[in-house]
């Protein structure tokens, strides 16, 4: 399973099968937006209110909810940016299909 914004579940969400059930089984409701300060992922709820598929279908990937609103501290920016690729690397390959 492939959340809107890329990552597999399975194999990349330290939080899946603990904390979380899936971004698209929780509607967006994914325990950690409570430390952003949000109750809905911020691209979760972007992807569903422009009625996409996932992030793929916006002209404004990587935008400033990837980039600055979700981003985790204690990650450094080439740790980051490396993992923005990887999502995005994801999402193409998954429209490929």
């Amino acid at each position: 399973m492939i959340t809107v914004c890329g990552l597999y579940c399975e194999t990349e969400c330290h939080a899946f099968g603990n904390e979380c059930a899936g971004c698209h089984q929780l509607k967006g409701k994914i325990s950690w937006a409570k430390y952003i300060n949000k109750e809905i992922c911020p691209i979760y709820e972007c992807v569903e209110q422009k009625g996409y598929k996932t992030c793929q279908d916006c002209d404004e990937l990587p935008c400033k909810f990837w980039l600055v609103d979700t981003k985790n501290p204690a990650t450094s920016d080439e740790e980051y940016a490396q993992h923005l690729k990887d999502r995005i690397k994801n999402l193409k390959e998954m429209n490929q299909k």
